[in-house]
């Protein structure tokens, strides 16, 4: 089975058949970017995509989740929207507020809390039957909008997106030509993390997970926050951005205008500063 190949068909056929997805894939096509660079070793593009408004300010708050109906159940999904198996136990469905071309959401069919436990072994699966895509993961106070459903999500590879650890924030780079090394090393990495947060259920984190030259790559960012505190302010220090796997490697998600024009250099840092959790 040749995975990427049906990811194209599906997109052309729920294209055609949903004319919510083409709209926003016809809106990703036409988003407006800035770039940053901190010379050679770190870049950020900034993406103003009002689309993910509903994402970026979606409330985690158990009281709030439990009065919404999960939106990727298959039972509360949208009457279009089709997918495609994986492993008997995800399935692989076009994300209808896309961040990158190609974006996919993967939840399990079980409705079960967003909790990467042993599941990195099927990202990197996932990241070695689509060489062109990146696999990421949004712990759930990490950018999860859907905390009490476990998901995935991939998008085709950018540059931007491969980027390691740099002066900014913290990345925890594996890398191998053996999956089960790199589960290895993620589970003894999680374990001093744990160390660090020990209250937590898991550890703040998000991943990224792909392959390229025959060898498996996964990025974990440790996380120490949430949202910045620019975030909960008012008027003109508001600034709305929640970061997720894709913004903490590189692609920096805003859903206001006025945040895309003002956002500069030392705010990119500010935030990353806040949200990022040091590695000694």
């Amino acid at each position: 089975m040749n995975i990427q190949r049906e990811i194209e068909d599906l997109f052309t056929a729920q294209r055609e058949e949903w004319p919510q997805l083409n709209d926003a894939i016809v809106l990703l096509e036409q988003v407006r970017e800035r770039l940053f660079s901190w010379g050679d070793d770190f870049k950020v593009r900034l993406q103003y995509n009002p689309a993910r408004v509903v994402s970026s300010t979606a409330s985690i708050a158990k009281e709030m989740i439990s009065r919404r109906p999960c939106f990727l159940c298959e039972a509360n999904r949208p009457a279009q929207q089709r997918g495609l198996p994986f492993l008997g136990k995800y399935v692989i469905l076009c994300n209808p507020y896309p961040i990158l071309r190609n974006h996919l959401t993967i939840p399990l069919h079980s409705h079960v809390p967003q909790r990467i436990g042993k599941k990195t072994g099927e990202m990197l699966m996932l990241a070695e039957q689509m060489p062109d895509y990146v696999i990421f993961y949004n712990g759930p106070a990490c950018g999860a909008s859907a905390p009490d459903h476990f998901h995935l999500q991939a998008g085709l590879k950018m540059p931007e997106l491969l980027q390691g650890d740099n002066e900014l924030r913290s990345c925890m780079m594996f890398e191998s030509e053996s999956r089960q090394e790199v589960e290895e090393l993620f589970e003894e990495a999680v374990h001093y993390l744990q160390l660090r947060q020990p209250g937590a259920e898991e550890p703040m984190m998000n991943l990224i997970a792909f392959t390229s030259e025959n060898r498996y790559h996964l990025h974990l960012f440790p996380r120490k926050a949430h949202r910045p505190r620019q975030y909960n302010e008012t008027g003109t220090k508001q600034l709305l951005i929640s970061p997720g796997a894709l913004d903490m490697a590189g692609l920096l998600i805003t859903v206001r205008e006025e945040d895309f024009n003002k956002l500069e250099q030392h705010d990119i840092e500010d935030i990353y500063a806040q949200v990022s959790m040091p590695v000694i």
